[in-house]
């Protein structure tokens, strides 16, 4: 049977969704599936993201009826929209009303910074200069201290046009500028950038963490999925 290891249950932010699957499909071993729901963002503003939010609960519980093994609500925004206290405990009452293991894709990422000892994080993320405050307090929050960004200037419905050679020219120019930097956090699952994480460590010398990365490691652990996977990076090499 397909996804006879894990089946992995995920919220996908975009309604035009690209290359999350894409991506998943690349790093997961045979026998994990996703089991995905778009929801209803094109411009990724307040009244989408807040309707995201109503979505995103009722998903998971059709997702625990169709037999997922975990559960994951997708896009920090929408897991953060009421409150960055309020992510850890929607995810926990969700996780008893359902009976599966829920997760978001902000505690994904912060414990895949646990895992990895971070400690002075670059940030590439895809929009304009603009959003780098909110980017900066995300990690923040995961406990970290940002010390320099790189942003591609493209827009939520065009995530999936962006040549991911980009991003290993934002995480150089975050490295040369900052040399304190360790960790390169790439934010967004929706945009290419699996195939860069090994350059960017092999020849700048910090680990990597991707949010696509970060929510596939977390949701495969949890399902006791414990691969040491090839190719995409310490995080699921190593930890």
């Amino acid at each position: 049977m397909y996804g006879h290891r894990a089946r992995i249950g995920y919220t996908s932010p975009p309604a035009a969704t690209e290359v999350f699957p894409y991506e998943f499909y690349k790093v997961v071993p045979e026998g994990v599936t996703l089991v995905v729901n778009t929801l209803p963002l094109v411009d990724r503003n307040s009244d989408e993201v807040d309707r995201a939010y109503e979505v995103s609960l009722n998903a998971a519980h059709a997702m625990a009826r169709a037999g997922v093994d975990l559960f994951c609500f997708g896009g920090v925004p929408i897991n953060v929209s009421q409150g960055f206290g309020n992510s850890d405990n929607m995810a926990a009452a969700t996780e008893k009303e359902i009976g599966i293991p829920v997760i978001t894709s902000f505690s994904a990422q912060r414990e895949a910074h646990e895992a990895v000892e971070s400690r002075n994080v670059g940030i590439i993320y895809p929009y304009d200069d603009s959003q780098y405050e909110r980017h900066a307090n995300y990690i923040s929050k995961m406990g970290k201290n940002p010390v320099g960004y790189g942003c591609l200037y493209t827009t939520f419905i065009k995530l999936g046009q962006v040549d991911d050679s980009e991003v290993f020219d934002a995480a150089k120019k975050i490295v040369t500028e900052h040399p304190e930097t360790d960790t390169i956090h790439i934010f967004c699952p929706h945009f290419a950038t699996a195939e860069q994480i090994e350059p960017i460590e092999q020849e700048l010398g910090v680990t990597v963490v991707t949010a696509l990365g970060a929510i596939v490691w977390n949701a495969l652990r949890k399902t006791g999925v414990d691969d040491s996977i090839q190719g995409y990076g310490r995080l699921f090499r190593d930890f």
